[in-house]
């Protein structure tokens, strides 16, 4: 699985260079990027959120805390 940290710091290396880039394609271009990779970083951490709460929930005789 891929580390949403390092997803989120490339997302902020993205909208960095976009703040100093020229080229009007290639602004649009980090910036499409960096939007990609935040949502890539938010969706790692919903799957990881909900697969612990299914092994959590597949576990019946488990105490909750």
């Amino acid at each position: 699985m891929t580390d949403p940290s390092h997803l989120r710091e490339q997302a902020r290396k993205c909208r960095v260079l976009s703040k100093t880039a020229i080229d009007d394609e290639l602004v649009e271009q980090l910036r499409i990027w960096s939007v990609e990779l935040a949502d890539e970083a938010d969706s790692v951490e919903r799957h990881a959120a909900e697969s612990e709460g299914t092994s959590y929930r597949s576990r019946p005789d488990s105490e909750r805390v």
